[in-house]
């Protein structure tokens, strides 16, 4: 900054019903002023306006750099129509399950995620977004910086009680994840990967992700990064007999210790090849793992979907795709080192 010229400013796009706005406020207004920060704007998220009205605000203003404080609701809408802007994004994660900022390796501590929205580094990743017919014929499209599908993570998102939610946080999932993993209806899916030829198969849940960690640090994507350009996709045929054995033992490889200190030393050094899964036979027919910039998905009967944590109801087809390093987001320098970026 020259002497004399106005300094930047950053705006805080939050969700009131999320934040002690209060201890937000004097944390940023410390970390701006450290930096040598204008004063910072204040945007809350509305009932009757969209994340574009405010993303638009917020740039209208002039804002260097536009801060989602919320839940992944709150975090997935502002991002996505942050894409393209070339104006840094960062997040303060104040939500249940945080997963964006725990997959990025954005501090959960509310100190420090703001620390990091003005002294990070930015990283240029990918956007998935998800265009989707339900039952009546009406189409829609929303993005997603985690993962978007239908099965044991929609139904933990159908089925959460908010109530507890709001009082146990992450918890409150536990019985929605056993009831989706005891389901035993299992949809009849289509799929066309980049235009290729049309496959089927009964198929219990499925997960197609920019990065692969959900609820509980459960890491179902084992190879995804967040900023390869392609969508890492899991499909999993039943949870019953045999199937089900090959799925915990799989799952578990991809989480024990050694595999992720393995999976971190591997991304730091080249791209990690494609999941033994999809190269040894997809585990006996169990599980089928993908990597796609589009695929297209007919659903029968109709399945639950849900995208960052958040249901987006019945869902007949779809088409997900991913927007090669479409938002730049501002990352502590510890997060290149999480394993789910490139060097």
């Amino acid at each position: 900054m020259t002497r004399g010229s106005t300094p930047p400013h950053a705006a805080v796009i939050y969700n009131p019903t999320r934040i002690q706005l209060e201890r937000v406020t004097r944390l940023v207004d410390a970390a701006a002023a450290e930096a040598g920060w204008g004063p910072t704007s204040w945007i809350p998220t509305r009932e009757r306006s969209t994340a574009v009205d405010q993303v638009a605000e917020a740039l209208g203003g002039g804002a260097a750099l536009v801060i989602a404080a919320g839940g992944d609701g709150t975090v997935r809408e502002v991002a996505g129509a942050m894409r393209h802007t070339r104006t840094p994004f960062a997040v303060v994660p104040v939500g249940t399950a945080n997963l964006f900022a725990r997959n990025a390796g954005i501090p959960i501590d509310t100190v420090a995620a703001v620390r990091a929205a003005f002294t990070g580094e930015d990283r240029s990743v990918d956007v998935g977004l998800i265009e989707y017919r339900n039952p009546e014929g009406v189409r829609r499209s929303t993005p997603f910086l985690v993962m978007s599908g239908f099965g044991v993570d929609a139904d933990m998102v159908a089925y959460a009680d908010p109530v507890l939610k709001r009082r146990f946080g992450w918890i409150a999932y536990v019985v929605p994840i056993i009831r989706g993993l005891f389901r035993r209806d299992r949809p009849r899916v289509s799929w066309k990967e980049d235009g290729g030829p049309i496959r089927s198969g009964r198929t219990h849940t499925m997960f197609v992700g920019n990065c692969g960690t959900v609820s509980a640090g459960l890491d179902v994507l084992p190879d995804a990064l967040l900023d390869d350009g392609v969508l890492d996709v899991l499909m999993v045929r039943s949870l019953e007999g045999w199937d089900g054995v090959r799925v915990t033992r799989w799952l578990h490889r991809a989480n024990n210790p050694v595999a992720r200190f393995s999976k971190g030393r591997r991304t730091r050094g080249r791209r990690v090849q494609p999941s033994a899964v999809e190269t040894a036979g997809s585990a006996g027919g169990a599980l089928r793992y993908l990597r796609v910039r589009r695929i297209d998905v007919t659903v029968s009967p109709p399945a639950k979907f849900q995208a960052d944590g958040d249901g987006i109801g019945l869902v007949s087809a779809a088409r997900l795709t991913v927007d090669p390093g479409a938002l730049i987001v501002r990352l502590p320098a510890t997060a290149v080192r999480s394993g789910r970026l490139r060097p």
